[in-house]
C-alpha cells in the first residue's frame, strides 16, 4: 500500500501560491509556489512578513484582527494577485492565518473595484459596511446625502463615534454585534432633522461569528410625515364624530330641554358623557325648580340603559316608617298590612335601568346604612326575607341641600355621600343662565297654545320683563308665570298678563295676606282668580278650597262668566 500524502505533498501539488504565518506575522509555511510569487526571502519560514512583504503582511493582519475570511487584490511586479485570508484555528483558538493567492489580470482588480462602487453610489438608500468589531469599511455616496457627512472622515472609525458624536441615539450595527441578529429601528439624524429606517444585516462566518455588517438606510421622513398628518387626521375625525354623535343624540333628546346658555350646554355635554361610558353614580345638585328631574331622564334617555325601566322616588314624600320597605320591598307577612305576596323594591323595579333618588337628602339615617351596604355590594334582602338578590342598576341622586352641611350635622352618612358624588353635576339656577329664559318661555308657551288651542304670544317687553327676574323658584317658577299669564289673558298678547304676574311673585317674600274669599272680589278680578284657579287646581272641589267658597259657588260663578276647563 502506498504512503499517504503528506501536507507538504498536497500544498506543493497547488498551483495557488499559500503562505501562512503565525500571529505575530512570522511565515511559517509556503508552497512552491508561494515561494515563487513572493521570493524565498520573504516566504521562508521564519521570515518577519511585515518587514518583508508589508502590502501581503496587510489583509492578513485585517483577518487576524477580525477574526474573519478577507478579500483582496496586491500588485506583485506587473502581476495582480486576487488573495483571500482566512485564519488558521487550533483547539478552537486563532493561531495565525493563511494566504491563497490566485494570479489575475491587472486590468481586473481596478475594474471590478470601480464596478462595485458605481453599484454602490447608485442605489438610492444609504448603504454602510462595517466589519465585524464596528470598524467602518464603507459609506455610499447616499449615506453621505443623508447623513451630511463625508465618508472619507468616518471610514476606519468604529461606528460607535456616530453615537459618541450624538449624529444619531442609537446605532443598529452595534445592535447587531451585541445579539448576532437582523436590527432595524428608526434614526432621527440630527444634522439633517432626516427620518432614517436602518435595517442592519450581520455576515457570519463559518463559526458563526459576525464578520461583516451590512446596514441600509431609507429616508421614511415623509412617510413619517404622512403618517402623523394621518392620526391628526383621524384625530380630528373622531373628534368631530363624538361631537356630532353628541349633537345628534342632543337633537334627539332635547325636546324637554333648552340648552342656550354656554353653562347647561356644559351640563348636557357632561351628562352626554357620563351617559355614554354608564357611570353607575351620579349626583345632581342644584336649587329647587332647576330641573334635576328632567336631567335625570335626559340622563337614562340618552344612555345606553334607555330601554330599561326608569323609576323616580321622591324621598321627602315616602313615610319615615314605610321607606325601607319601598326601597328595597318585603316578604309576605313582614308587617302588618304587608301584601299577601310580599313586594318588589323600587330598587329591583329598577333593574339594569336607573333609580332616581329625588332630594336624597331626606333619606332616613335608619335606611341609609342599607343604601350604603346596596351601593357597595349591589345586593338587596327585602324586609322580612332571608335570601340577598343582586341587583344592579344605576344610582342618580339629586338634592337642593347642602350635603356637607348635613354631614357635618350627622344627619347624613359621611361614606353614603362619598359613595353617591363619584360624579357630581351642578346645575345652574335660572338667574345665571338668562339665556335659556327665552326659550323656556316660548317653549312653555307653546305647550299651552297646543293644548288650548291658541295663538298667544309673548311680545319683546314681556320677554324684557322676563328676563330682567331673577326667579328665586327657577324654571318651575317660570312654568308657573307662563300658565298664570295664559289664563289670566284676555287677548294674544301676554304683556300685561306677564307683567301682572311677575307682580304677583314678587310679593312671594312678603308675608302671604290670608286669602280674600271670593264674594268680596270685583267681577273683574273674580274672573281673574277663578282663570288662575282653573289653571292651579285640576277639580272645581280644589277650587273652592283654594278660593275659599263652597263647590257650587265654583260652579255657578264659572257658568255665569262663561268659563269651561279644557
Amino acid at each position: 500500500m502506498a504512503a499517504p500524502f503528506t501536507t507538504s505533498d498536497i500544498l506543493g501539488a497547488l498551483p495557488q501560491a499559500v503562505v501562512a504565518v503565525d500571529a505575530d506575522g512570522r511565515v511559517t509555511n509556503a508552497n512552491p509556489a508561494g515561494l515563487a510569487l513572493f521570493g524565498p526571502q520573504a516566504a521562508s519560514p521564519g521570515a518577519a512578513l511585515p518587514l518583508t512583504r508589508p502590502e501581503l503582511w496587510q489583509p492578513l493582519a485585517r483577518c487576524l484582527a477580525a477574526n474573519a475570511t478577507i478579500q483582496a487584490h496586491l500588485d506583485i511586479g506587473d502581476a495582480t494577485v486576487s488573495l483571500t485570508a482566512f485564519p488558521v484555528r487550533r483547539d478552537g483558538r486563532i493561531v495565525g492565518a493563511a494566504a491563497l493567492c490566485r494570479p489575475c489580470a491587472r486590468e481586473d482588480a481596478p475594474a471590478m473595484e470601480g464596478r462595485l462602487r458605481s453599484i454602490l453610489d447608485s442605489v438610492s438608500d444609504g448603504i454602510w459596511i462595517c466589519d465585524g468589531h464596528g470598524g467602518i469599511l464603507d459609506i455610499n455616496a447616499a449615506s453621505e446625502r443623508l447623513n451630511s457627512l463625508t465618508a472619507a472622515e468616518y471610514i476606519g472609525k468604529n461606528v460607535a463615534c456616530i453615537v459618541a458624536e450624538r449624529m444619531v441615539d442609537r446605532s443598529a450595527t452595534l445592535d447587531v454585534l451585541e445579539t448576532k441578529r437582523q436590527s432595524s429601528l428608526i434614526q432621527h439624524i440630527t444634522k439633517t432633522g432626516k427620518q432614517l429606517l436602518v435595517t442592519a444585516t450581520p455576515v457570519l462566518d463559518d463559526l458563526g461569528e459576525v464578520a461583516l455588517v451590512v446596514v441600509n438606510e431609507r429616508d421614511v421622513t415623509e412617510l413619517q410625515n404622512l403618517r402623523q398628518g394621518l392620526q391628526n387626521a383621524r384625530k380630528v375625525e373622531e373628534r368631530y364624530r363624538s361631537e356630532l354623535a353628541e349633537l345628534s343624540l342632543f337633537e334627539l333628546s332635547q325636546k324637554d330641554i333648552v340648552a342656550q346658555s354656554p353653562q347647561m350646554q356644559r351640563t348636557l355635554r357632561t351628562l352626554l358623557k357620563l351617559a355614554q361610558m354608564d357611570a353607575s353614580r351620579v349626583l345632581l345638585l342644584g336649587e329647587s325648580g332647576t330641573g334635576k328631574g328632567l336631567l335625570a331622564k335626559f340622563l337614562h334617555q340618552v344612555s345606553p340603559r334607555s330601554q330599561k325601566p326608569f323609576i323616580q322616588i321622591n324621598c321627602p314624600a315616602v313615610p319615615e316608617n314605610l321607606f325601607e320597605a319601598e326601597l328595597f320591598g318585603y316578604e309576605k307577612g313582614a308587617f302588618t298590612g304587608a301584601r299577601e305576596g310580599g313586594k318588589a323594591g323600587l330598587i329591583e323595579l329598577a333593574m339594569g335601568g336607573t333609580l332616581f333618588l329625588d332630594e336624597v337628602g331626606d333619606i332616613p339615617l335608619s335606611v341609609q346604612a342599607k343604601l350604603l351596604k346596596y351601593l357597595d355590594d349591589h345586593e338587596i334582602r327585602r324586609l322580612g326575607g332571608a335570601d340577598a338578590r343582586v341587583v344592579e342598576c344605576r344610582v342618580v341622586a339629586a338634592t337642593n341641600c347642602d350635603l356637607e352641611g348635613l354631614v357635618e350635622r350627622r344627619q347624613f352618612r359621611k361614606d353614603l355621600y362619598y359613595r353617591l358624588n363619584t360624579f357630581v353635576v351642578r346645575i345652574a339656577p335660572l338667574r345665571e343662565r338668562r339665556e335659556d329664559i327665552f326659550g323656556l318661555a316660548e317653549f312653555y308657551l307653546a305647550q299651552q297654545n297646543a293644548r288650548h288651542g291658541k295663538a298667544k304670544r309673548l311680545s319683546a317687553r314681556a320677554m324684557r320683563q322676563l328676563e330682567s327676574y331673577d326667579f328665586p323658584g327657577n324654571v318651575r317658577e317660570l312654568v308657573s308665570i307662563i300658565q298664570k299669564a295664559f289664563v289670566m289673558s284676555d287677548d294674544d298678547d301676554l304683556t300685561e298678563a306677564i307683567s301682572e304676574a311677575l307682580a304677583g311673585e314678587g310679593l312671594l317674600n312678603a308675608p302671604a295676606p290670608s286669602p280674600r274669599p271670593l264674594a268680596q272680589s270685583t267681577e273683574q278680578a273674580s274672573i281673574r282668580r277663578l282663570r288662575e284657579a282653573m289653571a292651579l287646581c285640576r277639580t272645581t272641589r280644589e277650587m273652592a278650597a283654594h278660593l275659599g267658597v263652597s263647590q257650587a259657588t265654583v260652579v255657578r260663578k264659572l257658568k255665569r262668566y262663561g268659563l269651561t276647563r279644557a
